[in-house]
């Protein structure tokens, strides 16, 4: 039999109040006030939705309502107007063409997992009753509904399923039996454009017409009949849809009149919560999967339709928040920044005159040390609390210049070395220390308004340079770990474009769910957060390697940030605008903790 120290890795031990660099789920005894204790992860996280890979084909608009599949095996089938017959399948990673419908149409029902599916109904443009089965290889026409619909959502597979409602405004419901379709008890409110969870026995169906609000209307079906439960929050036409029961449910974008909804609700059982937005708001979308790992793909935006993709992680996962830290003493915007959350350094930055004064953090106050040899606004930065890089910038007080002034703090002075090739203001920087960093983009010139996208290497005496960014940018963010592994992300534009380099080259990566600029960026290549924007933001967005999710926003609305941190784990944001300049700092901690005491 396993003991505990093998389980967990530590005996229990003795220390006089919450014990600091706790194992999770690791027991100690508190001497102080003797008791039992343990921590582990907060798991009260209201979700996040992440980008995915977006799907080949662009004309994804009404893809069809009901679910087909899971997070990482799911079905798009169909779409329009006008008509199309594609089909593609998700792995969690991409989408992949496959076989296509017999009958090109959308907004059809679609019920069902990735390899064992039905597409009934919808419109080619005429509305149908035709109905397709897959069987993970090809399509096969198999028995009409009864009563031809479109817009009708649908729960269940591919051996039993639902087709329910549809336009107009149908209050018609048919189950699938294996081999053809029968018409069971109507729903209570007849309507089109409502979404779906659940099964052939135990179902819910909400919103829907009538056009242009919708209704918040929520039915649950028991295997026999419908009842009228809680309304959604949200009243809206045409949502996405995902779920396992009547009881765990997600709705989530839709249009409310001419209005385009990002809006994500989760039902209980009992009633609607309101859980963090799609990054993406649209309507007519595909889904799949449960209330803790969805999909929403595909659907209608201003002026089109769209081929992202989006990955919802629920309620359960652990998740970061931002805490207050000490205020720096001298409130500033467009500053530079190095180091970690408990070692960091912060110099330089607009007053709003140009400063060239220098804090120390150490995980609980500034303070103030040497100054700068020269003020520097607007520059790239990177590096450690004791072995910093500061460059380029605009000239002093003067926003009509730019400069390639390079400094190196080595934890008491700084020093003016070799400049920058490219003069520039608002590049994004990374360092491991003021021997290893990486300039790239910027912008040039008089007023520093032309965008640049040349990227300079710093190996501790000369900046030398290297392969330019596929988009030429200023006011970005950085992250990095040294000049060979960096992120480029956002700009001026603004854009959300993201460019990973690996010491050769930049490759164009996911871009953020949130186009901005003039954002704090802190950590690794392959782990990063991102914060604020211009104008004034408290977005937060976390990069895991692979795709951007947005999590808990800055307290403090700002941009033009100070910013240090090893990963996304564990960040600082200081300074900014908004649009005064202010002197507050937050500390991002990832995943927040909870100490328990045991009882009897």
């Amino acid at each position: 039999m396993a003991t505990y120290k093998a389980t967990v890795g530590t005996a229990v031990t003795n220390y006089a109040g919450n014990k600091p660099s706790v194992v999770d789920g690791e027991v100690w005894y508190d001497s102080t006030n003797k008791d039992f204790k343990y921590q582990y992860p907060d798991l009260t996280s209201a979700g996040s939705w992440r980008t995915g890979a977006n799907q080949n084909t662009a004309a994804t608009q009404n893809r069809g309502n009901g679910t087909q599949g899971t997070q990482t095996a799911a079905l798009a089938t169909g779409g329009g107007p006008p008509a199309i017959a594609n089909v593609e399948d998700y792995n969690g990673t991409s989408w992949t063409e496959i076989a296509d419908l017999n009958v090109a149409k959308y907004s059809a029902v679609h019920i069902g997992t990735n390899t064992a599916t039905l597409v009934a109904g919808g419109s080619t443009p005429s509305v149908v009753a035709t109905t397709e089965s897959w069987n993970g290889s090809a399509w096969t026409e198999v028995a009409d509904l009864n009563t031809a619909k479109s817009s009708a959502t649908g729960t269940g597979g591919a051996t039993a399923g639902l087709a329910v409602g549809g336009s107009p405004a149908l209050a018609n419901c048919e189950i699938w039996g294996g081999s053809s379709w029968t018409e069971v008890a109507d729903l209570n409110s007849g309507r089109y454009g409502l979404n779906s969870a659940g099964t052939s026995t135990d179902g819910l169906v909400f919103a829907g017409s009538p056009e242009p609000a919708g209704v918040a209307i929520t039915e649950k079906w028991n295997g026999s009949s419908w009842t009228e439960v809680a309304d959604l929050n949200l009243a809206r036409m045409q949502p996405g849809g995902a779920g396992t029961s009547s009881s765990a449910a997600l709705a989530f974008g839709g249009v409310n009149g001419a209005s385009y909804k990002n809006e994500t609700e989760q039902y209980n059982g009992t009633s609607w919560t309101e859980l963090n937005n799609l990054n993406t708001a649209r309507f007519a979308l595909g889904g799949a999967g449960s209330t803790t790992a969805a999909l929403a793909y595909a659907g209608s935006i201003p002026g089109g339709s769209t081929q992202a993709t989006e990955e919802w992680t629920g309620a359960g996962a652990p998740i970061g928040a931002w805490s207050t830290g000490g205020s720096l003493n001298t409130a500033r915007q467009y500053l530079g920044g190095a180091g970690i959350q408990t070692a960091a350094l912060a110099f330089g930055g607009i007053e709003p005159s140009d400063s060239n004064k220098t804090e120390s953090y150490n995980g609980t106050s500034w303070t103030a040390v040497n100054n700068m040899a020269s003020v520097h606004a607007q520059q790239g930065s990177g590096g450690t609390s004791t072995s910093a890089l500061s460059f380029g910038g605009r000239m002093p007080s003067l926003s009509t210049a730019v400069q390639a002034i390079n400094q190196t703090w080595n934890g008491t002075n700084w020093t003016e070395v070799n400049d920058l090739n490219t003069a520039r203001r608002f590049p994004g920087g990374t360092g491991t220390d003021n021997t290893n960093a990486l300039a790239f983009g910027g912008g040039t010139g008089a007023p520093g308004n032309v965008n640049t996208a040349d990227t300079e290497s710093w190996n501790g005496t000369n900046w030398t340079e290297v392969a330019d960014l596929n988009t030429a940018r200023r006011a970005l963010g950085g992250a990095g770990a040294s000049n060979t592994s960096a992120l480029a992300v956002g700009g001026y534009g603004p854009t959300g474009a993201t460019e990973s380099w690996n010491g050769s080259n930049w490759t164009e990566v996911a871009d953020l769910n949130t186009a901005r600029y003039n954002l704090g960026g802190a950590g690794t290549s392959t782990s990063a957060l991102m914060f604020g924007a211009e104008p004034a933001s408290a977005v937060t967005e976390e990069w895991n390697g692979v795709s951007w999710a947005t999590v808990a926003n800055l307290s403090t609305t700002r941009n033009g940030a100070g910013a240090a941190g090893a990963d996304n784990t564990s960040s600082l944001a200081f300074g900014g605008g908004n649009p005064s300049v202010t002197a507050a700092t937050e500390e991002w901690t990832q995943p927040s903790y909870v100490i328990k005491t045991l009882t009897d």
